[in-house]
């Protein structure tokens, strides 16, 4: 192996190492990555920072100012009356009329926007009929990612795929806009009789610790009780207090880095223990005033409750916002918007020790406290965080609504017609712009430059895997594979088995490595792969494109995963119950449709 194709290795090996270390941002990762090309000569500065003058960072980034103009318009909202009006009629019946309009949605819209979107509304709808939201988000994940398939704008994903098919075929190689639709359909129509049908056997029914913001916050508020040493509590039963149970309600228990959830009463309290406490603001006086027990600094003033009209709330740190990798001290939350963060969970753990030097990720669930008013500005005005307690957003531009429809509408029409999509995306942001569906710093302020940074950096690796001849030997080895296979099955068996390995594989690294660098690798050996067996690259580069995007197994797969970790209280075990049968369902779908679809 020469030079050339032995640091084009370690670029992807940058790549993949930077996915799976949450302290890495992936955005500087690939920078790094795209640097170790151009010092070590395997690309000329020219041809690494090709990539960014590609017309699918203009289309991402159009994208992204459509979505959200949609949003602030309320365009998108029609979707609550649904929820409402199917909501009491059980859950397979929501999820049932759910679910199309979501992949719908996902279909022309960021589906990370969509989640966030209805993800409060679930929530506060889960509230209402007494069922767990773990019945409900993850489905919700599931289906934004299966609606992102049924467009070429419907994930970055295969923006990005279509973007190396270009810079290596050609424009006129390019995917269209509805070409990935017949595939999409397939999946989405499994996917929907999967969730609804199979999926409540596999979801679990978790008690969460996400409420919902009414006037009861007012006269109930939730804390965290630390069990000192000299606690009377310490070796006891909680059944031994029943006066503290009438007063209030227990609603979790943490000792050091495990969450324990009721029921709680025959748990025996040891010291350290902190129990999340849900009751009257003179009860918690009362309980502030015990011996043992201590309490949150921001909520106690010599040892009582600092005010008694408070609410409590969980918020979410929202995609693009200004506080993921702050400090939470840095982050100044009481300055800015009049509340206290009482404690953080991240993936399921709940991080109570030294908070303010703690760095905020996306998709941090924070416990906050403040008065309601302060609770309810939060809820109009802040994008920054999202609210989980069913306030939905504000709809500041109401009026403004058809003529977002319309201007995305036209231009995904055009651009299915045949004119290029990046002038059209273009032209329609420049209209909800001027029309003032959105002002000029909104719509900057929508654009993920994360994003953008990292597509440009991936198409930069993606021609480097193709130039150094690294692809070429790896589809070499497939091709191998394909022969062996060929030898067991027949000659029409061949490019069905290198077919099935490319998905596999595909599918396999997204899992641990972000959408965007699974495709950088995957599809210049996909169009290597084509080009040695002499036949269409179309069904290779399809396969690499929805199993890139169809990232079911963890929580960091893919980002609308990770945004219904916590409010649906999900453990790791709950995405590979319920996404192995799909990973598989869709990989035997795709290898034997394919095919059919997008003859070899």
């Amino acid at each position: 192996m020469d030079s050339s194709k032995i640091l084009t290795l370690v670029a992807v090996c940058i790549v993949l190492g930077g996915a799976v270390v949450p302290a890495l941002s992936l955005d500087l990762v690939a920078i790094l990555a795209l640097s170790v090309l151009v010092l070590g000569g395997v690309l000329l500065p020219g041809e690494a920072v090709h990539g960014f003058g590609s017309t699918t960072l203009i289309v991402v980034a159009s994208m992204f100012v459509l979505a959200e103009a949609l949003q602030r318009t309320g365009a998108a909202q029609g979707i609550t009356t649904l929820v409402e009006n199917t909501a009491a009629r059980g859950q397979r019946r929501l999820l049932l009329a759910l679910l199309p309009v979501v992949m719908l949605l996902s279909g022309i819209m960021n589906n990370t926007g969509v989640v966030v979107l209805l993800l409060p509304l679930l929530v506060a709808t889960c509230h209402e009929i007494k069922l767990s939201p773990s019945r409900l988000l993850l489905p919700l994940s599931y289906a934004s990612i299966m609606g992102g398939t049924l467009t070429l704008v419907g994930t970055t994903t295969t923006l990005l795929v279509d973007g190396i098919v270009r810079q290596r075929l050609g424009a006129d190689a390019g995917i269209a806009f509805f070409e990935i639709l017949p595939i999409g359909l397939v999946f989405c129509a499994v996917g929907v009789a999967y969730l609804v049908f199979v999926g409540p056997r596999l979801l679990p029914n978790r008690t969460g610790l996400v409420t919902a913001v009414s006037a009861d916050a007012t006269r109930e508020y939730m804390t965290g009780l630390l069990l000192e040493n000299d606690s009377k509590f310490i070796g006891r039963k909680l059944t031994e207090f029943p006066e503290l149970l009438k007063r209030m309600r227990v609603l979790q228990l943490i000792r050091g880095e495990e969450m324990v959830w009721p029921p709680l009463h025959e748990e025996r309290l040891q010291a350290d223990d902190v129990l999340l406490v849900k009751g009257r603001p003179e009860a918690l006086v009362a309980l502030f005033e015990e011996p043992g027990l201590s309490g949150p600094e921001d909520v106690q003033a010599g040892g009582r409750v600092a005010g008694i009209d408070v609410a409590l709330a969980e918020v979410m740190v929202a995609p693009r916002s200004a506080l993921d990798h702050l400090k939470v001290s840095e982050a100044r939350f009481r300055d800015r918007f009049g509340v206290v963060v009482l404690a953080v969970m991240r993936h399921g753990e709940h991080l109570r020790h030294h908070l303010g030097a703690l760095r905020l990720r996306v998709g941090d669930i924070l416990l906050v406290q403040g008065e309601p008013e302060s609770i309810g500005r939060l809820a109009r005005n802040e994008r920054d965080l999202v609210l989980l307690g069913g306030t939905p957003p504000p709809v500041r531009r109401k009026r403004k609504a058809p003529i977002a429809l319309a201007a995305t509408a036209l231009a995904l029409g055009a651009s299915a017609l045949g004119a290029p999509l990046s002038v059209c995306v273009l032209l329609a942001g420049l209209v909800v712009v001027s029309t003032g569906c959105l002002t000029s710093s909104d719509a900057y302020r929508s654009i993920d430059l994360r994003i953008i940074v990292v597509l440009g950096c991936m198409l930069g690796v993606g021609a480097a895997a193709s130039k150094s001849g690294l692809a070429t030997d790896i589809a070499d080895q497939l091709l191998a594979c394909g022969m062996w296979v060929e030898g067991g099955l027949g000659s029409r068996w061949e490019h069905y088995g290198v077919l099935a390995m490319i998905y596999l594989t595909t599918a396999i690294l997204t899992e641990i490595v972000t959408n965007a660098g699974t495709a950088a690798i995957m599809v210049p050996i996909a169009l290597e792969t084509a080009e040695r067996a002499e036949v269409s690259h179309r069904p290779f580069v399809f396969a690499v494109a929805l199993a890139a995007s169809c990232s079911f197994l963890t929580p960091i797969g893919y980002q609308t995963n990770l945004l219904v970790y916590g409010p649906g209280g999900y453990r790791l075990r709950d995405y590979l119950r319920l996404g192995t049968p799909l990973v598989i369902l869709f990989w035997i779908l795709a290898v034997f449709l394919l095919p059919i679809i997008y003859p070899f």
